[in-house]
């Protein structure tokens, strides 16, 4: 839980930011319940200190959202697939179930025409659309939907067999907030009022040409790290955007950088058009690579690591394939085409793979690559998963809270956000609200607080 104050306990503060919004050299004081007290002796120096404990308890618990007295146990969403990248959120004790034909909906915000999920950070919600020739970066209060502010700037639409817009979901991180556009234009702004730390358009300073429909790969944060895929994956500062390495063209990419750890080594996994490939985190330097290659040179799909295993799955007839990480470079485990992700990724969760094969949602087991169970109905959908549950979009625009085990599906609760085709952006949970998003530009937020 975030405990630091802010400018949304202000509704006041709560609009657009404009020049001058904010009060000119306006600062938050350090409340006194946080500074040393004057103690002379240990009695004193102990009270003191069980004095600060209780303040700070209580400030949590204030903070921490409530609905007719129950709280829900959230977390932030700072970033595509969540803090960790697995598409699994912590988060404990928020609403499955719901009356039927009662939506819970507590708002609705046009956002711009896109496929960009939504990132959620210290209360403020972080997106990107397109509108009127121009890429639109919002940020929204996450409670009202109230929008903040928004940084526009000139950029193609790319509609090409979709409506368009940008498709990376903006990292948010120490106060600062990154994007990337269809045209590799990656951008830093401040998180609290979007004004621009720094920018580089990555297609002129590394010469790569966004592929067919456009980057679609989100910025990852790693450490003191901004990591980006455009063909090359390449390590920024995060402050400064100062390059700390950068990799040769695997050719044009879709999918996300997945960071991991096995045994002592930081690497990371990443899925261009080549194959999937580990690098060194450090250094960018070439561990292993399998090579992986679909019609259109599309993998975009983000590689899901479990342990020194590596998930692949690609769609056009493609398939899917569990890589095992050894001294000797990767070897395949098993491999087959029960699972051909096309756009939305997979999540692991309690041994068993969840998603979508092109059209029909499917739960593998993870260690044979074996069908489990099959769900039609839903189309090319996307998926997050909390608590044991499945939380789906379909593809025309429904939500469902899914109830998973290996016998089958259990459907607990069914809504109809959206009269739309080709939703398929993830849905987030955070802080007892799931966020979703249609490609035409609805961002609704639906309330599963108990």
């Amino acid at each position: 839980m975030n405990t630091r104050w802010g400018p949304l306990q202000n509704p006041a503060w709560s609009r657009t930011i404009g020049p001058g919004a904010l009060p000119c050299g306006s600062r938050l004081n350090k409340p006194r319940f946080f500074q040393r007290p004057p103690c002379s002796n240990r009695r004193g120096a102990v009270g003191a200190r069980i004095r600060i404990y209780c303040h700070v308890v209580c400030i949590i618990a204030v903070m921490a959202p409530k609905v007719n007295g129950a709280s829900v146990a959230g977390e932030d969403w700072p970033q595509w697939r969540g803090s960790r990248g697995d598409g699994v959120s912590s988060e404990s004790g928020w609403r499955s179930k719901f009356e039927a034909g009662r939506p819970p909906i507590r708002w609705r915000q046009k956002v711009g025409i896109g496929y960009a999920a939504v990132s959620v950070n210290g209360g403020k919600l972080y997106t990107a659309g397109w509108s009127d020739g121009k890429d639109v970066i919002s940020c929204l209060n996450t409670d009202t939907g109230e929008r903040i502010w928004t940084h526009e700037y000139r950029a193609p639409r790319f509609e090409k067999n979709h409506k368009g817009g940008p498709a990376a979901t903006p990292a948010v991180d120490d106060g600062r907030v990154y994007t990337l556009s269809r045209e590799a234009l990656l951008i830093c702004l401040d998180a609290q009022n979007g004004e621009v730390k720094w920018q580089k358009k990555l297609n002129e300073l590394y010469r790569v040409d966004p592929p067919r429909w456009g980057f679609a790969g989100s910025p990852v944060v790693h450490g003191d790290m901004l990591l980006v895929d455009v063909g090359r994956i390449i390590a920024f500062d995060k402050e400064t955007g100062r390059e700390f390495w950068k990799t040769r063209n695997y050719g044009p990419a879709y999918s996300t950088p997945q960071p991991f750890r096995t045994g002592d080594r930081e690497l990371l996994a990443v899925f261009p058009k080549a194959g999937l490939v580990i690098l060194e985190a450090s250094t960018g330097r070439e561990v292993a690579a399998h090579q992986w290659l679909t019609s259109y040179g599309v993998n975009a799909a983000t590689p899901i690591v479990d342990g020194n295993r590596i998930f692949i799955s690609s769609g056009y007839g493609t398939g899917c394939a569990m890589l095992e990480l050894t001294d000797k470079g990767l070897r395949v485990v098993w491999e087959n085409k029960e699972m051909r992700n096309q756009m939305p990724t997979c999540v692991l969760m309690d041994g068993h793979l969840y998603g979508f094969d092109d059209k029909v949602l499917k739960c593998l087991d993870v260690k044979k690559g074996e069908r489990v169970w099959a769900q039609r109905g839903l189309g090319q959908g996307a998926l997050t998963a909390a608590g044991g549950k499945l939380i789906i979009m379909s593809e025309d625009g429904e939500l469902q809270i899914v109830d998973t085990s290996p016998g089958g599906v259990k459907i607990e609760a069914r809504v109809k956000v959206f009269n739309e085709s080709h939703c398929w952006v993830m849905p987030v949970l955070a802080y007892g609200h799931i966020y979703c998003r249609s490609p035409g530009g609805e961002l609704v937020c639906l309330n599963v607080r108990p």
